[in-house]
């Protein structure tokens, strides 16, 4: 008998939701601590439910077995606080709030956006200059009240664009689903340990995974060497064990490798097979090589893209290299699924029910194209051509797909794309084609489709996959859980960041949020009025390389068993991040390969609780001292987490 769901479960859920709404974002304007919300990984999640698992289910186990959450139960909060913990900072409401409401605010004469930008962006997308803008901005003096009126009519708007796009995301991690995890079988590295973490044993509070000696080990040290990082904010003459990034700098100065050596990265590239391993590090000192000889001997194609798009003279030419790979890498996937899909065209028509999935195929078709459809019409009626803007959707969903796989397949539990959607549609269609209307609405991209070190897509793929890991947890109400956190956590987490700012004045908070990132749509489109562009024909040639090289290599990957490299690494090799990335996956497929030649898979598996203990270990280390700083009222004490 499948065991349903019950509501103190959910009830559990949405209040750790809301806990990571109101959280996050304090920390991060006020605290300035460690950063749980700042990645993909979503670590917040991961901390959070490490008490719940560890402490509070035990507890509740003792006090009455029945009180405690079964398996399935636990994995739905977790999944909950996953797609939840993506959206508070940099994944959606930081830029959100900055972006809309900065092109008024920072408007002067000297930048001339009074005319250049703001007669061509529609009303209901941003703030209006008056008092309550200045509120939130400056903080609201002792007889003034806030004015919350202002926010209503453009954040209604965005809502209606932000839930199309992630039902949209929702459906289509659920439609791809079975091709992934029953056909293809990706190890979904990052889902490992929480996997573990849930597992129980009959008569028994605590799981087994924290009765593991090695995993403990392993937790242990990545806890000390965050402790004895973090003594430091409150005895700064403690000595630091943290060495020095080592650096190597070549080729006139052009080549620049650094070799961190990340703790969770580390583990997640231990989890992964060899040769993605090998390809990921293999394939980033080739590009960096590549691009200072490229450098060196002058070849260039100079493009201004905007911000998170390796552009300039240089930068270009692998961006859209990277993004052409994307291109083959989901093409080919979509190939490689056209029976899965076929499949699930044939069920969606007779409206078969299947109750592995979370929802029937004809509800995740039908929520797929009618979150596209909505993304679509929002940003027409914002100012892009139906091509444009169906191009610019396309082109997002190839990058978030391709990062989704990265993490999936590739163990890269935080990624970034060379070429963000922005860069790609200013490249492909040049300024004249997108005129003024079309350029700001373009800009306005950058909100949910620009900075990707946190993006929906990589947790919602996380959360289907952990709902399908038994039949006591397929048939609970999943879906509307999911999608419900998500707005849950984006309205709560913006009523607190607007809480913040009327109290303390955002500008005075985040100078990132709310300087940087609050005039970048009105400086792109003010720039690309004053410096128009056409199409750029080596974009089109630089991307035109990168798919033939990706076709070449994932031809040899699937034609000749003996091929080391896969092409998942040269797709991610012009990311930034991968500067930070590449050592790790050195030292995981270094070590690893000396593991199984020395003791085979049996001592490989022998080492995977240590390995789970050390990735675990750096975000409660993180968590840990975050909650210390909270209570101490101690400021800027950051432990890595991404």
């Amino acid at each position: 008998m499948v065991n349903p769901i019950r509501r103190h479960t959910l009830y559990t859920g949405f209040a750790l939701v809301i806990f990571i709404a109101i959280a996050t974002p304090y920390n991060e304007m006020l605290v300035k601590g460690s950063r749980l919300g700042l990645s993909s990984l979503t670590p917040a999640a991961f901390f959070l439910f490490f008490v719940l698992s560890l402490i509070v289910n035990p507890t509740l186990y003792r006090i009455r077995s029945t009180w405690a959450f079964a398996k399935p139960e636990l994995l739905l909060i977790f999944a909950m606080m996953m797609v939840a913990t993506a959206i508070p900072t940099r994944g959606v409401t930081g830029p959100l709030l900055s972006m809309i409401s900065g092109p008024q605010y920072y408007a002067s004469p000297e930048n001339h956006w009074s005319d250049l930008v703001l007669p061509h962006t529609k009303s209901w997308i941003i703030l209006p200059k008056g008092d309550g803008l200045r509120h939130f901005y400056e903080g609201v003096s002792g007889n003034e009240q806030a004015d919350w009126d202002i926010w209503f009519k453009p954040l209604g708007s965005w809502l209606l664009l932000l839930v199309g796009l992630w039902t949209a995301i929702l459906c289509m991690m659920i439609l791809i689903r079975r091709q992934w995890m029953e056909r293809e079988r990706l190890s979904y590295p990052v889902m490992q340990v929480p996997l573990a973490m849930a597992d129980q044993e009959e008569g028994r509070a605590i799981p087994p995974f924290y009765r593991s000696k090695s995993m403990w080990i392993g937790f242990a040290i990545p806890f000390l060497f965050g402790t004895l990082h973090a003594i430091r904010a409150y005895v700064p003459s403690f000595p630091t064990l943290y060495p020095r990034t080592p650096r190597l700098t070549t080729l006139r100065g052009r080549v620049n490798i650094q070799m961190r050596l990340n703790p969770i990265m580390l583990g997640f590239a231990y989890l992964v097979n060899n040769r993605l391993s090998l390809s990921l590090w293999v394939f980033y000192l080739w590009h960096v090589f590549a691009k200072g000889f490229c450098d060196v001997i002058g070849i260039n194609n100079n493009e201004k893209l905007g911000p998170w798009t390796n552009d300039g003279q240089v930068g270009s030419i692998f961006s859209h290299q990277s993004l052409g790979a994307m291109i083959v890498f989901v093409g080919f996937g979509l190939w490689t699924a056209r029976g899965h899909l076929a499949e699930v065209i044939r069920r969606a028509k007779q409206n078969v029910r299947d109750d592995r999935e979370i929802i029937t195929d004809r509800n995740a078709v039908v929520g797929l194209a009618t979150g596209t459809c909505i993304v679509i019409g929002w940003m027409s009626n914002a100012g892009l051509s139906p091509l444009v803007a169906t191009t610019t959707v396309v082109a997002a969903y190839v990058v978030f797909l391709s990062l989704t796989r990265a993490i999936t397949d590739g163990g890269l539990a935080t990624i970034v794309p060379a070429m963000i959607p922005l860069g790609f549609t200013l490249s492909t269609f040049g300024t004249d084609a997108l005129g003024a209307v079309g350029l700001m609405a373009l800009s306005f991209t950058l909100i949910w489709s620009g900075d990707l070190l946190t993006f929906m897509m990589a947790p919602s793929a996380h959360a289907i996959r952990i709902a399908h890991d038994s039949d006591e947890g397929r048939r609970g109400p999943y879906f509307v859980a999911l999608l419900g956190a998500m707005v849950v956590s984006l309205v709560v987490s913006i009523a607190t960041m607007i809480s913040l700012g009327h109290e303390h004045g955002a500008a005075n908070l985040h100078q990132q949020y709310f300087n940087t990132f609050a005039k970048m749509p009105a400086d792109i489109t003010s720039q690309k009025l004053q410096n128009p562009a056409p199409p750029n024909t080596g974009g089109f040639f630089w991307t035109g390389v990168g798919i033939g090289v990706m076709g070449l290599l994932t031809f040899a990957t699937y034609r000749f068993n003996w091929w080391p490299l896969h092409p998942l690494g040269y797709m991610v090799s012009p990311a930034w991040i991968m500067g930070s990335l590449w050592f790790p996956f050195l030292v995981a497929w270094s070590v690893k390969s000396l593991v199984i030649q020395l003791g085979g898979l049996q001592a490989y598996d022998k080492t995977r609780p240590a390995t789970y203990g050390v990735i675990l270990g750096q975000i409660v280390v993180a968590g840990f001292w975050l909650v210390i700083d909270v209570l101490t009222g101690t400021t800027d004490n950051r432990i890595r987490v991404y």
